[in-house]
C-alpha cells in the first residue's frame, strides 16, 4: 500500500509521466483541477504541461487516456500555449483516440479537436483529419470524416475550409467499408448545405447512382439557411452583441442572417492550372497567318484550354493579352473578333484579381470596339469588359470611360454607359469618392442630352443605378440641370436597378447595444465553447467599448453635421439676390435714409456732398442687417446717384469708398451687388490718392464673398482697359490678396491672366505681373516655371530672379477669410471632405499643365522595332521613344500598347537595353505625373526583375524608377496582385536584399490604409523564410523590414503567422518580432475618448478574513453620502468632470501599512497578478481619494489609457510631489502591475516615470518604508531579464536610484533572490548588480552564504552567467583576499581552475594599493545618502556585465558632506577608488 500512495508526494507534472497508470490518472486529475483554477492564460504554470499534453492523449491505459483527454480539453480551452501543441496532439488523437473502443474517449477526442478549431487552429486540425482519412483502419477513416462533418456543421465553411474536403469525397464514397461511405455521404450533404450548387461541378465525376442519392439529399435541404452554432474565440464577444441586438430588433436579425447565406464562387474550389505551358508552340505564328481559318484554329485551341481550366495559375500573360487585343482591334473578321473577346473574358475570369496588370491596356480598346454593330461581337465584348472589371476599378478606368462617353459614335457612348451601369451594380459605394462621383455624373448628364434615344436611355440607366448605389441625397445635387422628363426616366431606372453585391455599411455596428446590453450578453460566451471545462476569464477588449459608444457618437455627430454641410454648401455657392429696379431702389432708399443725405449726395457743391457722405459714414453701421437688400440699397445709393463713383473731389470719393467697404464688412453681401460696382472700383485702383481705399474695398468684397470670384472680375476688367496703371495695380492687389487670404484660387485661370501680364509691352505691367508670379511661387513651387518656358530668354531670366527671391520661403499664414471659412462647426467637416483644408496643401501642378497625347505616335512599326531580334534595332526604337517623350514633355496616361512592350524590354537579356528601358520608364513617370499609376501593374514586375540583376547599375536604375513611380503616382498600386510576394518567391539573393531594403525604407512612412493587407499577408511567409536565409545581407534587410510590415499588420497577426513555421526557425523569427515591437507607433486615443468611462462605485468587499476595514469604512461612508442620492445621469455627469487633484495629500498610507502588517489585506507578492490584487489596489485608491477619472484610466484594458495615466502623473509630479509621497505605495503597486503587461511602450514609459519619481525622492532625502520597498523591488528585478536592451537599461537605472532611498542590505537580499530565476539573462544582470553592491559597499553586506550561492553560479550552463559570477567572486577576492576560498566552499576542479585563472588575469591590472576596508553601520545612514555617481545615463549593454562610467568625484563628496555623514564619505571614497580600478581592469575581466 505504501508503494501505491508514494507517488502522491511527487509534483503533478512528474505524476503525469509516472510509470504507474494510477499515478498518471491521479496526475491528470490534479492537472485538470490546476487548469481550472488558473485564471491567466499566460501564467508560467502552463509551460510545465505544454510538452505533456500529447502523452496524456496517447496514454496506453484506457482509463488514464480518458482522464488525460479531459485535462487536455481544459488545457486547450484555457491556455495561451495551446496553439503550439496542436500538431502533436491532433496526430495522437487521430492515431490513438478518435477510433478508440470507449465511447467517452471518442467523444472527448472530438471535443479536443473542436476546441482547437475554436482557438483558431482549424487548418492544422483539418490537415490531420484529412491525413486520417487515408488510414488503413476504416474505423479511423470514418471517425475522422464524422469529426470533420461535425466541425463544418458547428463552425461553418468560412472557418473549416471545404476545398481539401471536396477532393476526398470521391475516394470516401467509393470505399469498401459501408460506414466510411455513409460518413462520406453525410460530409457531402453538409458541404452542400453551406456552399450550395457551387459543389456540383466538383462531384460530377462520381457514379450516377451516387449522384442520384446525393441529389435526393440535396433536395431536402432546399430553402434551409446554414448558420454556425459555434464561433471562434475571437468572434464570440462580437456574436454575443449581435445576438443581443437581434433580441431587441428582429429586423436587424434578418439582415444579419442574410450575411450567412452568401454563396461562394465555384472557381474558388478549383486548383489553378498553368495553361501557358500547354499552349501550342506555333500559337502566335498561326494567329498572324493571313488565312482566317488558321487564325480561327489557333483561337479555338486557346478557347478550349480556357474553358477546360477555369482557374489559372499566375504567370506572364502579357503576350497573350496583347495578341488577343490585337485581334479584337485590328482583325477584320467579326467571327474572330467575337472569339478573341470570349477568350479574353475567360482569361480575365481565370486570373481574377491578377488580371489587373493588363486591365488598363484592354479597357480602352474594348470600349472603342463597341462601334461594331454585330450582335455576336457586342455580346462578346460585353462579356470581356465585365469580366475585366472584376480585376480593376472605376477609379482606375475613369479616363477611358469619360473619353468613350465623349466619343462621336453613338454606339460607343451607349455601350459605355451600359457598361458603367453594370459595373456600378458590382461596386461598393466607398469606392466612389466625391471627385469621381461628380466626374461620372457630369459626363452622363451630357450624354443624357444626346439626340440618339439609345444613348439617352443608356445614360438614364447608368444614372439611375448610380443613384441607387450612392443614394439620392448624394446624386440629386449633381442633376440640378436635368429637366423633369429626363429626371422621371432616371427615377424609373433607379427603381428597377438592382445592386448585385452586399453593400458594406457602418449601420450594423452602430445600431445595436447600449452599455447594459453588453454586460448582459457577456454570459453568452460560455455557450460557444464546450460545457464541461471552466472558461478562461479574459480581460474585455477595447473593441467592445468602442462599438457601444458608436450610437451615441453618431447621434451627437449627426446633429452637428447637417448645419456644417449646409455652411459648406453656402460657402461654395455664392449668394445672389434680385436686382432692384431704379423705382424700387428710389423708394427703399427714401425709407431708410434721411432726405438731407439723399439730396446732399447729388448736390453740385462738393462741400455739401462731403457733408452728406460724412453724415452717412457716421450712421452706416446703425442699420438693421436683417433688412432685405440692405447692402444693395446702400451701395447703389452711393454709386448710382450722380456723380456716384465718378466723383472728381478726392475727399468725397475716399469717404464713399470707405462707406462701401463698411457695408461689405457689416452687412450680407451678394454677387449681384458686387457686379454692379466692382468694375468702377477696379478702375479707381489707378487713382493716385484713392487707389489704396479702392484696394481695401476689393479686399472687403473678397472676404464677404469669395477671393477667387473677385480676382476673376478684377483681372478680366483690367485687361479690357487701355490704362497700364489699372493693369499693374490690379496685379499688385491680387499679389497682396493672396498673401492675406492664402492661395484660395483656381491656379489655371490665374496663370493664363498672369502670362498675359508677363507678355505685356508696358514695363510697369510686366514688373507687377512678374512680382505676382513670385508670390505664386511660394504656394506652387518651382514647377510654376514650366508655364513660362516658352518665353524669351530675357523675360525668363527676370522671372527666375523673382523666383530666387522666394526660394525656401514659406507662405505667410492667412489673416483674412479665416473666420468665415473656418468658424463654427464647418471646419472639421470641410477638412474631412477635403474642403477648406485642401487650400493649404501644395498645389498639384500636374493637373494644370496641358498634356500631349502620344498614343498616335506609338505606331505598330515602332513597337515592332522595339521587339526586334537585333539589339541594335531595339535600341534604335527605344531612342526614338525617348525623343517622342522628351519632345512632348508632359503626356497623357493613354499610351496605347507601349506599356506591355516596355515590360518585355525590362527583362531584356541585354543589360544596356534594360537600363535604357528603365530610364524611359522613369522619364514616363515624370512626364505622366499621377497618371503613371495606371501602368504600375504592367511595369512593376519588370522593375522587380531588374532589381535582382547581377549588375549594380541596372539595380540602381530600377530603384530610381520604382521611387519615381511611387513619388508621382503613390505606392498603393505596388502592393496589389501579390507582385512583391511573387518576386520574393523565386528571386535572386540580390533581389531579396534590395527589395527588403526598399520595403524597410518605404513601408513605415506609408499611411496604413494605402497598402493592401492581403498583399502584405502574402509577403509574411517569405519574410520569415528570409530572416533565416543563408545570405547575411538578405537576413539583415529582412530583419529591418519587419517593423514596416508590423506597422500595417500588427504584432498579433504576425505572431499568428509564426505558427506555420518550422520549430527550428521560430526562435530567430520570434526574436526579430520582439525586437521590432517596441518601435511600433502608438495609435493615439480617438478624440472624445481621452477619458475611460468611470465605473460605478464598487461595493466594499472583504479580500481576506474581514480585512480592509479602513477601505470598507470609507466606501460605506461614500455610499451613505448625499452624492449617491442623486439620479444616475446627474452623478455620472459630475464624475465625468472630476476636477480634483490627481493625487490627494493625506495620512491613509499609515493605515495601509498597518493593515498589511496585521495581515488584513493581501501582501503584494505574486508570480502573476490575480484579479483580487487588482481589486484591492482599486479599493485602496478609492479610499485614498485618488482622482476617479485617473483610476478609470488606470484600470482600463486599453494600454493607451495607461500611457495617458503615466503622462498625466509625469506632468503632475513637479507641482504635487507631496501628494505623490503620500500615495507612493499605490503608484508603485500600479506600476508593478504594468510590469506584467505585454505592451513594451507602457513598460518603457513607466520606467522613465519611475526614474523621475526616485530622483525626486533622492532630492527630498526620502527613505522608502518597508512595505513600499517590498511591494516594488522584487517585481522590478523580474524585468532585469527582459530581452530588450532599452528595458534592461531603464531597470538598472531605476535600481541604482532605489539603492539611495532604500537600505542596500535589503536590496542585496532581493537581488540574491533573483538568482533563483530560470531566466539566464536575469541571473546575469542580478550577478552584475551584486558585484556592484559588493564593490561599492564592501563585504559587510554579503554574508558567507550569499558568497557561496554566487560561487555556485560558476557552474551554470549559460556563458554570460558564468562570466558574471566569476567577476563577482573576483571582486570579493579583492576585498577579502585568500579568505574568499574558504567563503565559497567546495567547488569542482573545473570551476576552481576557471576562478583561479580569472583572478590571475585580474591581478595584472589591479591597482597597487587596494582600498582599505571600511566598517559599515548596520543601520540606514548609508541608505539615506545621496550617491549622485550611481545614476546611469548612457549605459551600454553588451552581455549583461557592463560597468559604470567613473563618477564626478568632487561633486559627489561635497554633496555627501552637505548631508553631514562622514562615514558615508569614507564609504563612497572607497567606492570611487573601486570604480576607478574597475575602469582600468575592464580588459582583464573579460
Amino acid at each position: 500500500m505504501a508503494e501505491d500512495t508514494e507517488y502522491k508526494k511527487l509534483p503533478v507534472e512528474e505524476r503525469c509521466v509516472h510509470k504507474l497508470w494510477k499515478a498518471r490518472v491521479d496526475g491528470y486529475e490534479e492537472a485538470a483541477k490546476l487548469f481550472r483554477d488558473l485564471d491567466d492564460e499566460k501564467s508560467p504554470e502552463w509551460s510545465k504541461f505544454a510538452g505533456l499534453i500529447k502523452k496524456m492523449v496517447v496514454d496506453s491505459n484506457a482509463m488514464a487516456q480518458e482522464k488525460g483527454l479531459e485535462a487536455a480539453l481544459i488545457f486547450v480551452e484555457n491556455s495561451g500555449l495551446a496553439g503550439r501543441t496542436v500538431g502533436d496532439v491532433m496526430t495522437g488523437i487521430v492515431q490513438k483516440c478518435i477510433a478508440a473502443p470507449k465511447t467517452k474517449t471518442k467523444e472527448l477526442s472530438v471535443q479536443v479537436a473542436l476546441m482547437y478549431v475554436e482557438i483558431e487552429k482549424q487548418e492544422a486540425v483539418v490537415e490531420e483529419l484529412v491525413k486520417g482519412m487515408e488510414a488503413k483502419n476504416p474505423k479511423i477513416v470514418s471517425a475522422c470524416v464524422a469529426a470533420t462533418t461535425l466541425a463544418l456543421r458547428e463552425f461553418g465553411h468560412k472557418v473549416v475550409g471545404v476545398k481539401p474536403l471536396i477532393k476526398k469525397l470521391a475516394p470516401l464514397m467509393s470505399d469498401r467499408d459501408k460506414a466510411v461511405r455513409d460518413e462520406g455521404k453525410q460530409l457531402a450533404v453538409e458541404i452542400y448545405r453551406w456552399i450550395g450548387a457551387a459543389m456540383k461541378p466538383q462531384i460530377s465525376a462520381l457514379p450516377q447512382v451516387t449522384l442520384k442519392e446525393l441529389e435526393d439529399e440535396f433536395e431536402k435541404l432546399k430553402g434551409e439557411r446554414a448558420e454556425p452554432s459555434r464561433y471562434l474565440k475571437s468572434q464570440q464577444e462580437k456574436q454575443a452583441k449581435i445576438a443581443d441586438a437581434a433580441a431587441v430588433e428582429d429586423a436587424y436579425n434578418e439582415e444579419d442572417g442574410e450575411a450567412g447565406a452568401e454563396e461562394i464562387d465555384p472557381i474558388d474550389l478549383l486548383d489553378p492550372v498553368d495553361i501557358l505551358s500547354k499552349m501550342p508552340k506555333d500559337f502566335y505564328d498561326k494567329l498572324e497567318e493571313k488565312k482566317w481559318t488558321l487564325r480561327k484554329e489557333s483561337l479555338e485551341v486557346l478557347e478550349k484550354l480556357l474553358t477546360d481550366n477555369p482557374k489559372l495559375e499566375n504567370g506572364e500573360y502579357g503576350a497573350l493579352v496583347s495578341a488577343l487585343k490585337k485581334v479584337i482591334t485590328k482583325d477584320s473578321n467579326v467571327v474572330l473578333v467575337a472569339m478573341a473577346g470570349k477568350c479574353l473574358a475567360l482569361l480575365a475570369k481565370g486570373l481574377a484579381k491578377r488580371f489587373s496588370n493588363y486591365a488598363s491596356a484592354c479597357v480602352p480598346s474594348l470600349l472603342e470596339k463597341f462601334k461594331e454593330k454585330k450582335p455576336n461581337v457586342v455580346t462578346a465584348l460585353r462579356e470581356a469588359i465585365d469580366a475585366i472589371y472584376g480585376s480593376t476599378s472605376l477609379e482606375a478606368q475613369q479616363e477611358s470611360i469619360v473619353e468613350s462617353l465623349a466619343n462621336k459614335n453613338p454606339s460607343v457612348k451607349s455601350e459605355t454607359a451600359l457598361f458603367l451601369a453594370r459595373a456600378l451594380t458590382r461596386t461598393q459605394p466607398a469606392a466612389l469618392n466625391k471627385k469621381l462621383l461628380k466626374l461620372l455624373a457630369t459626363s452622363l448628364v451630357k450624354t443624357l442630352n444626346e439626340p440618339d434615344p439609345t444613348v439617352r436611355d443608356s445614360s438614364a440607366e447608368a444614372l439611375g443605378t448610380l443613384m441607387k448605389l450612392m443614394g439620392e441625397k448624394a446624386v440629386t445635387p449633381l442633376l440640378a440641370d436635368v429637366d423633369p422628363l429626363k429626371m422621371a426616366k432616371i427615377k424609373e431606372c433607379h427603381d428597377k436597378a438592382e445592386i448585385k453585391i452586399k453593400v458594406a455599411g457602418p449601420k450594423k455596428e452602430a445600431r445595436p447595444a447600449s452599455a447594459p446590453a453588453a454586460k448582459a450578453a457577456a454570459p453568452a460566451k460560455s455557450t460557444a465553447g464546450s460545457v464541461e471545462p471552466k472558461p478562461v476569464s479574459r480581460p474585455a477588449t477595447t473593441g467592445a467599448r468602442k462599438v457601444l459608444k458608436k450610437p451615441a457618437a453618431g447621434a451627437s455627430g449627426g446633429g452637428a453635421s447637417a448645419p456644417a454641410a449646409a455652411a459648406k454648401a453656402t460657402g461654395k455657392a455664392l449668394a445672389t439676390e434680385r436686382e432692384l429696379t431704379p423705382e424700387d431702389l428710389q423708394e427703399r432708399s427714401e425709407e431708410i435714409l434721411p432726405a438731407d443725405i439723399l439730396n446732399g449726395l447729388v448736390d453740385s457743391n462738393w462741400k455739401n456732398r462731403l457733408a452728406a457722405v460724412e453724415q452717412l459714414q457716421g450712421e452706416i453701421t446703425g442699420f438693421d442687417a436683417k433688412q432685405a437688400n440692405i447692402s444693395q440699397i446702400l451701395i447703389r445709393t452711393i454709386s448710382g446717384r450722380k456723380p456716384g463713383l465718378k466723383e472728381m473731389n478726392f475727399q468725397v470719393l475716399k469717404i464713399k469708398l470707405d462707406i462701401i467697404r463698411s457695408v461689405a464688412e457689416n452687412y450680407p453681401l451678394t454677387t449681384t451687388t458686387v457686379d454692379l460696382v466692382v468694375n468702377e472700383i477696379t478702375e479707381k485702383l489707378a487713382d493716385a490718392k484713392n487707389g489704396a481705399a479702392a484696394a481695401d474695398v476689393l479686399t472687403a468684397f473678397a472676404e464677404a464673398t469669395k477671393l477667387e470670384y473677385i480676382v476673376g472680375k478684377v483681372l478680366s476688367f483690367a485687361f479690357e482697359q487701355k490704362s497700364p496703371k489699372v493693369q499693374s495695380e490690379a496685379f499688385n492687389w491680387v499679389a497682396k490678396a493672396i498673401t492675406e487670404f492664402g492661395f484660395q484660387l483656381q491656379p489655371k485661370t490665374l496663370i493664363e491672366d498672369v502670362r498675359k501680364g508677363v507678355q505685356s509691352t508696358n514695363p510697369t505691367v510686366r514688373a507687377a505681373a512678374i512680382q505676382l508670379v513670385g508670390t505664386m511661387s511660394m504656394y506652387m513651387g518651382n514647377a510654376l516655371m514650366m508655364f513660362f518656358d516658352s518665353e524669351k530668354p530675357a523675360l525668363k531670366s527676370q522671372i527666375q530672379v523673382e523666383f530666387d527671391k522666394n526660394v525656401g520661403e514659406k507662405p505667410p499664414k492667412p489673416v483674412r477669410g479665416v473666420q468665415r471659412s473656418s468658424g463654427g462647426t464647418s471646419p472639421d467637416n470641410e477638412d474631412d471632405d477635403g474642403g477648406a483644408a485642401g487650400d493649404e496643401e501644395p498645389i498639384n501642378m500636374a493637373d494644370l499643365l496641358p498634356r500631349v497625347d502620344i498614343a498616335p505616335q506609338i505606331t505598330e512599326a515602332l513597337l515592332k522595332e522595339m521587339s526586334d531580334k537585333d539589339w541594335k534595332t531595339r535600341n534604335e526604337g527605344l531612342t526614338k521613344l525617348q525623343a517622342i517623350i522628351s519632345e512632348a514633355r508632359l503626356i497623357k496616361p493613354s499610351i496605347g500598347d507601349l506599356a506591355p512592350a516596355l515590360a518585355h524590354r525590362l527583362v531584356d537579356s541585354n543589360a544596356k537595353i534594360a537600363q535604357t528601358t528603365l530610364a524611359i520608364c522613369e522619364q514616363l513617370a515624370t512626364a505622366m505625373g499621377a497618371g503613371c499609376r495606371n501602368h504600375v501593374r504592367t511595369l512593376f514586375p519588370g522593375f522587380l526583375h531588374a532589381l535582382g540583376d547581377n549588375k549594380s547599375f541596372v539595380r540602381a536604375a530600377a530603384l530610381n524608377c520604382i521611387n519615381s513611380f511611387g513619388e508621382k503616382g503613390g505606392y498603393k498600386e505596388f502592393f496589389e496582385s501579390e507582385m512583391i510576394a511573387d518576386a520574393l518567391k523565386g528571386g535572386s539573393p540580390a533581389l531579396k536584399t534590395e527589395l527588403w531594403a526598399w520595403l524597410a525604407d518605404k513601408l513605415p512612412g506609408l499611411p496604413p490604409k494605402s497598402v493592401s493587407k492581403e498583399d502584405l499577408h502574402s509577403m509574411v511567409p517569405h519574410l520569415y523564410a528570409h530572416i533565416c536565409d543563408r545570405n547575411a545581407d538578405v537576413r539583415k534587410n529582412a530583419n529591418e523590414a519587419v517593423l514596416g510590415i508590423m506597422i500595417h499588420l500588427g504584432f498579433d497577426a504576425m505572431s499568428r503567422a509564426l505558427d506555420k513555421q518550422k520549430p527550428a526557425s521560430k526562435k530567430d523569427i520570434q526574436a526579430a518580432l520582439e525586437k521590432a515591437r517596441p518601435n511600433l507607433p502608438v495609435k493615439p486615443l480617438p478624440k472624445g475618448k481621452q477619458q475611460a468611462p468611470i465605473p460605478e462605485e464598487p461595493k466594499a468587499k472583504t479580500v481576506r478574513g474581514g480585512g480592509a476595514g479602513g477601505i470598507q469604512k470609507s466606501a460605506s461612508a461614500r455610499a451613505a453620502g448625499g452624492q449617491d442620492k442623486l439620479p444616475a445621469p446627474a452623478r455620472k455627469k459630475d464624475e465625468d468632470v472630476d476636477t480634483s487633484p490627481l493625487l490627494a495629500a493625506n495620512n491613509s498610507k499609515n493605515q495601509r501599512l498597518l493593515d498589511e502588517q496585521k495581515m488584513k489585506v493581501l501582501k503584494w507578492t505574486f508570480v502573476t497578478p490575480r484579479e483580487e490584487f487588482t481589486d484591492l489596489l482599486r479599493d485602496q485608491m478609492m479610499a485614498a481619494n485618488v482622482n476617479k477619472a485617473l483610476i478609470a484610466n488606470m484600470f482600463h484594458d486599453d494600454f493607451r489609457y495607461h500611457l495617458k495615466v503615466i503622462e498625466q502623473l509625469g506632468e503632475d509630479l513637479p507641482g504635487n510631489s507631496k501628494a505623490l509621497v503620500c500615495n507612493l505605495d499605490l503608484i508603485l503597486k500600479w506600476l508593478t502591475l504594468r510590469f506584467y503587461d505585454t505592451n513594451p511602450s507602457v513598460l518603457i514609459k513607466g520606467l522613465e516615470y519611475l526614474s523621475q519619481v526616485f530622483q525626486m525622492l533622492i532630492d527630498q532625502e526620502y527613505i522608502l518604508a518597508e512595505n513600499e520597498g517590498s511591494c516594488f523591488v522584487p517585481h522590478l528585478l523580474l524585468k532585469m531579464g527582459d530581452p530588450k536592451d532599452a528595458v534592461r537599461n531603464a531597470v538598472r537605472r531605476v535600481l541604482r536610484q532605489v539603492i539611495l532611498v532604500f537600505p542596500f542590505v535589503k536590496v542585496f537580499a532581493y537581488v540574491m533572490e533573483g538568482l533563483k530565476s530560470k531566466n539566464a539573462r536575469q541571473r546575469t544582470e542580478c550577478l552584475d548588480e551584486l558585484s556592484f553592491l559588493i564593490e561599492t559597499y564592501g563585504m559587510n553586506i554579503a554574508p558567507q552564504a550569499a558568497v557561496r550561492e554566487i560561487a555556485r553560479q560558476i557552474s551554470d550552463r549559460d556563458n554570460s552567467v558564468r562570466n558574471a559570477a566569476l567577476n563577482c567572486i573576483v571582486q570579493v577576492f579583492f576585498l577579502s583576499g585568500e579568505k574568499t576560498y574558504k567563503m565559497i566552499g567546495h567547488l569542482n576542479e573545473k570551476d576552481l581552475s576557471m576562478l583561479d585563472e580569472r583572478i590571475k588575469r585580474a591581478k595584472k591590472t589591479k591597482k597597487p594599493t587596494p582600498p582599505a576596508s571600511v566598517d559599515m553601520p548596520t543601520g540606514r545612514p548609508a541608505a539615506a545618502q545621496r550617491h549622485d555617481s550611481i545614476e546611469i545615463e548612457d549605459a551600454e549593454v553588451g552581455n549583461g556585465c557592463d560597468e559604470l562610467p567613473p563618477p564626478d568625484e568632487e561633486g559627489l563628496v561635497s554633496a555627501l558632506y552637505r548631508r553631514g555623514s562622514e562615514t558615508a564619505v569614507a564609504v563612497m571614497s572607497k567606492a570611487l577608488s573601486v570604480l576607478g580600478y574597475q575602469k582600468s581592469s575592464r580588459s582583464a575581466r573579460y
